[in-house]
């Protein structure tokens, strides 16, 4: 009986340690439309972020330069209720895990730069933000609210896509033990 167990525990921890997206824990936010195409972003390289930056030394930031850190992409747009309210939990997580080597990235996927600018100064968001105005970066993700988080891992993997808002540290805090 004891070797069952044992056997029937280590294929439970396998099956969440292999499990980079669907097989693990974590909500994912899914509506049925692009759900395949989110699915499919999960235990790959990460789209590329391309677009105008804010808060980069050099004007331009490489998924190269970010590997050995746990990344959070957070879509965003500056008039978004529940993107701003988010802002003190961000803060907060990158005061607790920062040194660990979480980072975060803004994605502001609205037309409007000047906003979003005066956003990220009013807010205090001293992260950095790509400005993604004709929406190509939401699209390669397939982002479709806000806000949107997606994890990439420590080694460059994208991990979790569109994961549920409530389960973001969690999902940090497990990918910074790795």
């Amino acid at each position: 009986m004891r070797t069952f167990l044992c056997i029937l525990g280590l294929a439970a921890v396998t099956t969440v340690l292999i499990g980079a997206g669907v097989e693990d824990a974590f909500k994912r936010e899914r509506s049925g439309k692009g759900d395949e195409a989110k699915n499919a972003l999960e235990g790959n390289p990460p789209p590329a972020l391309e677009g105008s930056w804010l808060n980069v030394r050099g004007g331009k930031l490489e998924w190269d330069a970010l590997k050995g850190k746990v990344v959070v992409l957070d879509f965003w747009a500056h008039w978004c209720g529940p993107c701003r309210a988010a802002i003190p939990h961000v803060k907060e997580m990158l005061s607790k895990y920062g040194k660990d080597g979480l980072t975060f990235i803004g994605v502001h996927s609205d037309p409007n730069e000047a906003k979003m600018k005066e956003a990220v100064k009013e807010l205090g968001m001293n992260w950095p933000t790509l400005f993604d105005g004709n929406k190509a970066v939401m699209k390669a993700y397939g982002a479709d609210s806000y806000p949107d988080y997606y994890i990439i891992d420590r080694k460059g993997v994208l991990r979790f896509a569109d994961i549920a808002n409530a389960d973001v540290e969690a999902a940090v805090q497990m990918l910074l033990k790795e």
